[in-house]
């Protein structure tokens, strides 16, 4: 197991919990004191991450992605807080820093951060205080009634589908592991983290399915296509066909989530289609409008994508009724 693997692992995690939990009311205050007082960002995130493990919604089941994700936030917001009391934040600093992201240059376009991405450093700014307070050094509440702006662009804009035009596309240039890849987006509807972390075991040939480890630990059988099928079939026999080692011959997809992202950007640019307003997950969302295309049928594509919510699924109508705009085009 390398070293990123096993930092993220639930043993891992657990025991790291374990050790904070295991503390005195007096030691856990002591620390998170003399963490505050030398703006040590490393015991700060370790106290955020033990009590997001212990108390968090997710429990013991948040997952690696969040963990990233709330990390670069906690350390974010100390970065931004140099000159704030921390345990007694001023009256709008909260505020203030919200309202700062939504308008200051922080992506590599030099855009401010999207709405979603706003979100996920208010989250993390929160639960760092929920830690905060749940060591007993403070009481501040500097995001309780912090609310981010709105987002003004309708989801349907931000939930670009690949067409199926497209999809034939990139069909044709891809190599055996890249025409999985776009297949286990475009028809079974898997989001990125899920197709690199597809197993050979988790495929059932009788069944025509797979075995899904998706968002919050969540497993499922999602069925396959025919296409999917005799690519999958295809690929496992030049693997088998080669010398790998026994990790290596597990995965479906020879790559993690970086390269698998770079591997489909290039597909991308190859073929001339547009990839910025889509990225990979393009590939799921253009499964699920095409699947509404065809059955107009909100609980099938609800249970294909596995929504735990049908409002979620919704936006496919829409996105079908402008896919259909564009294919009349042609006729």
């Amino acid at each position: 197991m390398n070293a990123d693997l096993d930092r993220y692992h639930p043993q891992t995690q657990l025991e790291h919990a374990r050790s904070w939990a295991n503390l005195s009311s007096e030691e856990l205050k002591r620390l998170a004191a003399k963490a505050i007082n030398e703006r040590d960002s490393a015991t700060l995130w370790d106290l955020t991450r033990a009590y997001l493990f212990l108390h968090g919604a997710k429990g013991g089941k948040v997952s690696k992605h969040t963990l990233k994700s709330y990390r670069r936030g906690v350390l974010d917001l100390l970065e931004a807080w140099q000159s704030e009391n921390l345990l007694r934040p001023s009256r709008d600093a909260g505020v203030l820093y919200i309202r700062t992201l939504e308008t200051s240059p922080k992506d590599t376009t030099g855009n401010p951060l999207s709405p979603a991405s706003v979100e996920v450093k208010l989250a993390a700014a929160r639960t760092l205080y929920k830690a905060l307070r749940w060591t007993g050094i403070t009481e501040a509440v500097p995001f309780e009634n912090v609310k981010p702006a709105a987002d003004p662009t309708p989801v349907w804009e931000k939930r670009q589908p690949y067409t199926v035009r497209e999809i034939d596309a990139l069909m044709k240039v891809a190599d055996p592991s890249e025409k999985v890849m776009v297949l286990l987006g475009a028809h079974a509807g898997l989001r990125i983290s899920e197709m690199v972390g597809l197993s050979w075991s988790d495929i059932d040939w009788e069944r025509s399915s797979l075995k899904v480890l998706g968002k919050g630990g969540k497993r499922a059988s999602v069925t396959i296509s025919a296409k999917l099928e005799a690519e999958l079939k295809n690929l496992r026999t030049l693997h088998d066909s080669r010398k790998r080692s026994s990790q290596a011959q597990d995965k479906v997809l020879p790559w993690g989530i970086d390269r698998t992202r770079q591997r489909f950007r290039e597909l991308c640019q190859i073929t001339g289609i547009r990839y910025d307003d889509k990225a990979v997950h393009g590939l799921r969302h253009g499964a699920g409008t095409r699947y509404y295309a065809q059955t107009k049928d909100l609980g099938r594509v609800a249970t294909h994508l596995r929504h735990e919510n049908i409002q979620t699924t919704r936006v496919y109508a829409k996105l079908a009724d402008d896919a259909i705009k564009d294919d009349l085009k042609d006729w």
